[in-house]
């Protein structure tokens, strides 16, 4: 892999865990590059996840379907991020949920077997894989709790101010599922603000 081009999995990689020099260069050549067209999908419901995706440029969301069959963003993952199917991944299940890209994407990924291959030899590498979990958690609790005690408007706010790049890009209707609202309500708290 050229230096130049994985820069930006290198320097994540080296942000969220200290790692020695070769062993970054080992881990960073073990991602293989990839190109996602806008729409295309990385995981389908009901496929076992075998790709742990380190995405540099794009947007990508997942989603499942409602009871009343109508699609449900449930997560949005923006440059610098690590975009996986977790239970699916790990537990080797089929995916309940959808991974679409919104944009076209640019990204590096890394098979199931490739990776378990870095955690056995690479016990750094664990720390990393930690941390993103622990990362992902966090952020899972964080939406969980703001559905409960946060208004739309607030809910609304804090997209904004965290991830305003997906306002860029995605239609508002998945906005508008993923901040659990109508489409009609999103329009009328755009217009107020």
């Amino acid at each position: 892999m050229n230096p130049i081009e994985n820069h930006s999995l290198t320097k994540f990689i080296q942000q969220t865990i200290p790692f020695k020099e070769i062993d970054v260069d080992e881990i960073v050549n073990s991602f293989h590059s990839i190109k996602i067209k806008k729409g295309e999908f990385l995981l389908k419901e009901s496929q076992i996840s075998n790709d742990y995706f380190y995405l540099q440029k794009g947007l990508v969301r997942t989603y499942l379907y409602n009871l009343e069959g109508d699609q449900i963003t449930t997560d949005f993952f923006t440059e610098n991020n690590i975009v996986f199917e977790v239970t699916s991944f790990f537990k080797r299940v089929p995916s309940e949920t959808n991974i679409q890209a919104i944009s076209d994407c640019i990204g590096y990924r890394i098979s199931y077997e490739e990776l378990n291959t870095l955690f056995h030899n690479k016990p750094a590498f664990r720390d990393f894989g930690r941390a993103i979990l622990v990362k992902e958690f966090i952020a899972s609790k964080k939406r969980v709790y703001a559905m409960i005690n946060q208004t739309a408007e607030q809910r609304y706010q804090n997209l904004l101010y965290s991830k305003p790049e997906i306002f860029k890009t995605s239609p508002l209707k998945y906005i508008a599922s993923y901040l659990g609202i109508t489409d009609s309500t999103l329009s009328r708290i755009r217009k107020k603000m």
